[in-house]
């Protein structure tokens, strides 16, 4: 799924433009699932890539702006194992803060 907008960051408001994988929309959650390959995936939350966390987090701000009061929920697919990993709301807030 194609994804645009505008998001607010600490460094102030940026463009952001992505593809998202799988996105599952309900009347009360968005649910988005990005499939990465790594050659030995991440078995704890923590020891995801950087840049990973950095386009969820944006991705999830995108889409609470586009699905205001709808709660949103992002998790990596990891192609290699594979294994889906649900990613936490308070890791993912220290890559984009909320507004």
């Amino acid at each position: 799924v194609p994804l645009i907008g505008r998001v607010h960051l600490a460094n102030g408001p940026q463009v952001i433009s992505g593809q998202i994988d799988r996105l599952v929309v309900s009347n009360g959650e968005v649910l988005a699932v990005d499939y990465k390959t790594l050659r030995f995936p991440p078995l704890r939350e923590e020891d995801i890539p950087v840049g990973y966390m950095r386009q969820m987090a944006a991705y999830r701000a995108l889409l609470r702006g586009i699905w205001p009061g709808r709660i949103v929920k992002c998790a990596l697919l990891w192609t290699e194992s594979p294994s889906l990993m649900w990613l936490n709301d308070v890791h993912l807030n220290a890559f984009v803060p909320d507004p």
